[in-house]
């Protein structure tokens, strides 16, 4: 099995995705990227060379561009998402207090959206196209045009990137994978679920500002999706291997779901019986 690079860009499923790897590259040595590259750069470097010829799958929060040359030569996958849609779920991931070095500035008990969206975030702004193009840090802003971060971005993505999928179809992405790296694919459940209880209400200008601050990421998402489409819809694409799969999937989802709720109904039965 060759080393695999996932490059997780943030509130695209990567969590989700992440736990489906860690199924397929079972028992195989992994090396996670932390979001702090000097410290990465230091713990790859502090691995003996055998230690890292043994590292066959790479995650975490990382641009394409890690400044470690055996890393960056990886095969390299990744997802992308709707950029508003992300944006939204950032907000609504930083509204329940689950980003820790944010929790400080905008903490949960008194979030407000609008002060947020109009913050300089890094995160907010073209994170996509940014961890398509930067090195080292993954959100910090380009020191070039926006035309040409862009163009390096769509490059990355076309001609680095061996196999991308977006979180839209996502099902289909994973076919995409399976068909190109040959992976017995296991079933999975989402994760990072938001909290139901505390959903945030955007209104128009919150979107026009959604939009307003991330052009490079609508352009990049709107051609990769293209591009995307153009592959589940040709002959080549395994659809046959998508609907078994979605099959499988679902009712390996509906056994679990019947079996969580016996087991709830089991733990209020003795807790009734117990304590009434």
């Amino acid at each position: 099995m060759l080393p695999l690079r996932f490059l997780h860009i943030p509130k695209t499923a990567g969590t989700t995705f992440a736990q489906i790897l860690e199924q397929v590259y079972r028992g195989e040595k992994k090396f996670q990227f932390t979001g702090n590259s000097r410290a990465d750069i230091d713990a790859f470097n502090s691995m003996s060379s055998i230690q890292q010829q043994q590292v066959k799958l790479y995650t975490g929060h990382a641009p394409i561009h890690t400044s470690i040359k055996f890393i960056d030569q990886c095969e390299t996958i990744t997802l992308l998402r709707d950029p508003i849609s992300r944006v939204k779920s950032f907000c609504q991931h930083v509204s329940e207090g689950k980003s820790a070095y944010l929790r400080m500035k905008f903490p949960p008990e008194n979030f407000d959206l609008d002060k947020f969206l109009h913050s300089e975030i890094l995160e907010l702004h073209n994170l996509q196209t940014k961890m398509l193009v930067n090195t080292g840090a993954s959100a910090v802003n380009f020191q070039m045009p926006a035309d040409e971060a862009l163009r390096l971005a769509l490059g990355n993505l076309f001609n680095h990137i061996s196999v991308f999928g977006l979180l839209e179809h996502f099902d289909e992405s994973l076919i995409l994978f399976k068909q190109k790296f040959n992976w017995d694919l296991p079933t999975y459940t989402i994760s990072n679920t938001k909290d139901k209880d505390r959903l945030l209400h955007f209104e128009k200008h919150h979107i026009d500002r959604i939009i307003a601050i991330n052009q490079l990421d609508i352009e990049l998402y709107q051609r990769a999706k293209i591009h995307f489409e153009a592959q589940i819809n040709a002959d080549e694409f395994d659809t046959k291997a998508l609907h078994r799969f979605q099959q499988i999937n679902h009712n390996q989802n509906k056994t679990w779901l019947k079996l969580r709720h016996k087991g709830l109904n089991f733990i209020e039965h003795v807790y009734q019986k117990l304590f009434r």
